[in-house]
């Protein structure tokens, strides 16, 4: 203990923990300002949320689809002592521990630089690392990353530390990482790896790398254990030997041209705007002059990136997944201001500039990519009378978002906490496309796809086979045809029923719902 208080004094001086806390409060003022209040959590977030909640409630892990539980696991203690019977306040705690996590990660950023840099370029990487935009969007959404982020770093820079104690403690904290995500896996060859050959010298080194590794499982296993048992697969081994299943079995064939240009695509979308312009000259000027802690975090930048490849194979065009390379990328950022201030002996005050620099940057991207909360909050409660008045319905995305996750049914229930279980899921969803549909000269070359119905009465031909009771149409300028035809001249169609108007409820995002009479239908195609 007495080790990591010296330790910790050497890192932070009185004055770097006063300009962090600065730093820090204004990162999180800038989530608070772009946080969207009373807006539920959708998609992937939505998972995570319901995995806390029946976890908080019940205290058994839940019979879900989620490979990676330690986000919502974490989470769920939080649920726990939480008190209130609105869903939607639970799901802002679920984006305030985000944001916080998101804000603290800035310790270990400075941590990292200072290792290779002094006090005021490391607070310089610190800023830029909290003021980047798409981890400010990303600790907004309440999902997995920020926590990720936070442990593989954390095991990066304490396995960079001298002392034992703290390359132990490393082990530890990946395990924790790989509960978040899977993917934390890869690391665990890099971190054994130069374990060893950093102490190779050592006599008693193979001892120490059982322990090493003793701790890491005894972390990992647990979890392992409960999930098969509670679903049958571990989320871990079973998540990284399905994906190379599907390639190594000839399910999927890898075209190199497209997962070159998709990586290619990725990487400029996930650096721009500020890595682009810092990266060139800081890679230079950090492999300028190489050491072996320099190549622990390069093969850390190599492993982490193996799942940014593996999408890129998937032809999946996503920035979201190179959001844990960031604090590296910082550190590399951080050697081009360096590079300026030798050449100009100016350190304070070109920081000072950069760091300025970036926040108004990245507030003029926020604000330019903002979200239009006013409309989201509409389509939420437009959603609400959605799931109140229909009961299978076309899919019209993304707004649907607010209907097809069973977070209207809570509202219109009224008891919170309740498991997932519990809630019965009101509205169902015909596809205005049928991905079934391939065309068989194509079919070697492309396999199935997306069929789109030419008109409304063929879409509601199908649609009678699944159920389909009503037509949801509204101003998206993106819509199929037929469907802006329904919104623009409903009159055309005397058997589509208007049950719901938003405009007249004094929405600015316009609505409408139909109820199909088949009997109406019928008789206007055989007259037709």
């Amino acid at each position: 203990m007495q080790n990591l208080i010296e330790n910790g004094s050497k890192i932070f001086s009185r004055n770097a923990i006063i300009c962090l806390g600065i730093i820090a409060l204004a990162g999180f003022l800038i989530r608070l300002f772009y946080f969207p209040e009373g807006i539920p959590i959708t998609l992937d977030g939505a998972l995570y949320f319901w995995y806390a909640n029946d976890l908080s409630v019940s205290g058994t892990i839940p019979d879900s689809p989620l490979t990676n539980n330690g986000w919502p696991t974490f989470l769920s203690v939080f649920f726990h002592f939480f008190n209130s019977e609105n869903f939607l306040e639970y799901m802002d705690l679920q984006r305030y521990i985000t944001i916080i996590i998101s804000v603290t990660t800035i310790i270990p950023v400075f941590i990292l630089c200072r290792k290779f840099c002094g006090n005021e370029l490391s607070l310089f990487g610190a800023s830029l690392f909290v003021f980047q935009p798409r981890i400010i969007e990303n600790s907004l959404a309440g999902i997995t990353e920020p926590l990720f982020i936070l442990l593989e770093l954390s095991c990066l820079v304490l396995f960079l530390q001298n002392d034992f104690k703290f390359k132990y403690i490393s082990f530890g904290v990946l395990a924790l990482a790989c509960l978040v995500r899977a993917e934390a896996i890869a690391l665990i060859l890099p971190l054994s790896v130069f374990f060893i050959l950093k102490n190779r010298g050592d006599k008693t080194i193979i001892v120490k790398y059982l322990i090493s590794i003793s701790i890491f499982l005894l972390v990992l296993l647990p979890m392992i254990f409960m999930r098969i048992e509670a679903v049958g697969y571990d989320g871990i081994f079973s998540h990284s030997v399905a994906a190379v299943d599907v390639y190594s079995s000839g399910q999927k064939i890898i075209d190199i041209n497209q997962t070159v240009f998709t990586l290619i695509k990725s990487t400029g979308l996930a650096v721009f705007p500020f890595f682009l312009v810092l990266l060139p000259l800081g890679i230079f000027g950090f492999f300028r002059n190489r050491s072996f802690d320099k190549y622990v975090v390069l093969f850390f930048l190599v492993f982490m990136s193996l799942p940014i490849i593996y999408v890129s194979v998937r032809e999946i065009m996503e920035p979201r997944y190179f959001l844990p390379l960031f604090p590296i990328l910082t550190l590399f950022s951080v050697y081009t201001v360096k590079e300026i201030t030798r050449k100009f002996n100016k350190t304070k005050l070109i920081t000072i500039m950069f760091v300025i620099g970036i926040l108004l940057s990245s507030i003029v991207y926020l604000d330019y990519n903002k979200i239009d909360y006013d409309h989201e909050r509409e389509a939420y409660h437009i959603g609400l009378e959605v799931n109140k008045k229909t009961s299978v319905i076309n899919d019209y995305h993304p707004e649907i978002r607010y209907v097809h996750n069973k977070i209207d049914d809570v509202s219109n229930l009224g008891t919170f906490p309740i498991l997932n279980s519990e809630i019965e899921k009101k509205v169902n969803t015909v596809r205005t496309y049928d991905r079934a549909t391939c065309l068989e000269e194509k079919a070697l070359e492309t396999g199935c796809i997306e069929y789109t119905y030419a008109s409304l009465n063929e879409f509601i031909d199908y649609g009678k086979t699944k159920g389909l009771t009503h037509i949801i149409t509204d101003e998206n300028e993106n819509r199929l045809e037929f469907l802006k035809n329904v919104f623009k001249n409903e009159e055309k169609f005397p058997y589509l029923t208007k049950i719901y108007d938003s405009s007249e409820h004094g929405y600015d995002y316009h609505l409408k719902i139909f109820r199909i009479d088949y009997e109406k239908f019928e008789s206007v195609k055989e007259f037709n």
